[in-house]
């Protein structure tokens, strides 16, 4: 069970563990925010959005607040910055504990995930014309060992493997269940 003593080891885990980074400067730099959010009966989730079909790339999918890094601002700015503008998190209320390694994705973004710890209840906003929906999965659910499912998925004339998290009518998969399944291996070690 994932509660207030695992968060700890987590969070040690993560401060001792250096993030792997890419260096592909042609790839453009996004950040994303994997919020850990206190649930209504005391335990813990994680909070998704569901981002907007009208958008150029990740369309309609499940997805952690984030975005492009903009010119003068430094990694975990921008994913703090992110979650402020998609779901209205306050910065104030984001413990940055860790960051992830970095992923690069099918759409040409090199993506700087971060953990943090929302310390407050928040009234989630969202940007319409990004997120469509906000909801929250907890950590119980994520580490059911139905979870993840594995399955090929064809692009570009090829079939890779792609890890698919379900949870009520939800199904969390590309970029974010790779970066869903690199963070619940570390949690798997915190429990």
């Amino acid at each position: 069970m994932f509660d207030d003593d695992a968060l700890s080891r987590l969070r040690a885990i993560l401060g001792r563990r250096p993030a792997a980074e890419i260096h592909a400067p042609q790839h453009r730099r996004a950040c994303v925010l994997i919020p850990l959010v206190r649930n209504e009966g005391g335990g813990w989730s994680i909070l998704f959005t569901r981002r907007s079909d009208n958008l150029a790339a990740h369309s309609g999918q499940i997805a952690f607040p984030g975005g492009s890094v903009e010119n003068g601002e430094s990694l975990p700015q921008a994913a703090i910055r992110e979650a402020q503008e998609e779901v209205g998190i306050p910065p104030h209320a984001v413990e940055l504990i860790g960051r992830l390694d970095d992923v690069i994705t099918h759409s040409g973004f090199l993506v700087a995930p971060f953990v943090g710890v929302i310390h407050e209840p928040v009234e989630y906003v969202m940007q319409e014309a990004e997120v469509v929906e906000i909801f929250e999965v907890p950590f119980e659910a994520l580490l059911d060992v139905s979870n993840p499912e594995v399955r090929a998925v064809p692009f570009r004339g090829k079939n890779y493997p792609a890890y698919f998290y379900h949870y009520s009518n939800y199904e969390i998969w590309g970029l974010t269940g790779r970066m869903l399944k690199a963070f619940l291996d570390l949690v798997w070690q915190a429990l």
